[in-house]
């Protein structure tokens, strides 16, 4: 499935080829991506780093911002949206910034648009 960020023109071009299914990014690209997420009210909900071999994706490393963030904000409100994306994707970059790799890695971003999050709770509530 087409997640929204990826309908954003910006974004869809940063998208690395080295992907073997989801959009990945490299560094410092994907800072760029995070950026635009904030823009378009997209909340990068986590990051996660791989090693790519032969197509192949090794984990490197994950965000851990987001355990932060459920304890805060357990059940966000459209009122709240806006706030919600800053301080997330603030930590993202952050996360980011904190874990430099070289272009042998990719990043896979979590996002969730104001939209997608209310599917997800509706469908947890089934």
């Amino acid at each position: 499935m087409i997640q929204d960020f990826e309908q954003i023109p910006a974004i869809a071009a940063l998208i690395n080829n080295k992907s073997t299914g989801e959009p990945a990014f490299t560094f410092p690209e994907v800072i760029d991506v995070i950026r635009l997420c904030t823009a378009n009210q997209i909340a990068v909900l986590g990051v996660e780093i791989f090693l790519v071999k032969d197509n192949q994706y090794y984990a490197s490393g994950c965000s851990t911002y987001d355990l932060q963030m459920k304890r805060k904000w357990p059940q966000p409100q459209i009122s709240d949206w806006h706030e919600y994306v800053a301080e997330n994707n603030a930590l993202a970059k952050e996360s980011v910034r904190s874990n430099p790799r070289g272009d042998e890695y990719v990043y896979v971003l979590t996002t969730a648009s104001w939209r997608e999050f209310c599917r997800v709770q509706e469908m947890r509530e089934k």
